[in-house]
C-alpha cells in the first residue's frame, strides 16, 4: 500500500448515512486507504444499536466514545462505559443495545475497510420507497454478513 495522505474528518465533514435505528458518520472510506481499513462511527438512540451478527472478512476494532452499552461477544454479555475498547474478531457473533439514558457513539476501525460499503449501499436501500427484506439479505449474502436471531 501506498503511504496515503493526510485525512481529517469532523463530526460535521463526515458523510452521514441512515442505518435504520442508528445513524453512522463515514469518517475515513476504504478508498482513502486502498481497501486496508476505514473508519466509522455509530451513533445510537437509547434502546438502539445493531442486532447480533458476524462478519466473515473483517475484524473491528472499537471504542465507545459516549454512553453506556450491553454489548454481546459470543456468548458472553456485559455493560460497556466510555472509554471500553474491544477487538471483535471475525467469524464471532457480536452486537450491542444503548442501555443508556442519552446517545452512545461507538467508534469502529474495519479492517480490511471494505465493509463500508455496506453501509453506503444500506443506507441507499434504506431511501428505497420499497419492501427491503429481500435487497438487504441479498446485500448481507454479498458482504459475507449474517445476521444471528
Amino acid at each position: 500500500m501506498k503511504t496515503p495522505k493526510p485525512h481529517i474528518s469532523t463530526q460535521e465533514q463526515a458523510t452521514k448515512l441512515n442505518l435504520g435505528s442508528s445513524q453512522l458518520l463515514h469518517h475515513l472510506a476504504s478508498e482513502h486507504v486502498e481497501g486496508a481499513y476505514s473508519v466509522v462511527e455509530f451513533i445510537s438512540a437509547p434502546g438502539e444499536g445493531v442486532g447480533l451478527h458476524l462478519h466473515e472478512h473483517e475484524e473491528e476494532l472499537v471504542y465507545l466514545v459516549q454512553g453506556t452499552i450491553e454489548v454481546q461477544l459470543g456468548e458472553s454479555k456485559m455493560t460497556a462505559q466510555a472509554g471500553t475498547c474491544a477487538l471483535l474478531p471475525r467469524g464471532i457473533p457480536h452486537g450491542y443495545r444503548n442501555i443508556g439514558t442519552t446517545e452512545s457513539r461507538l467508534l469502529a476501525v474495519l479492517l480490511p475497510g471494505k465493509l463500508d460499503g455496506f453501509f453506503t449501499a444500506l443506507s441507499s436501500e434504506l431511501h428505497q420507497d420499497r419492501a427491503h427484506d429481500k435487497p438487504i439479505a441479498n446485500l448481507c449474502q454479498s458482504y459475507g454478513i449474517k445476521f444471528i436471531s
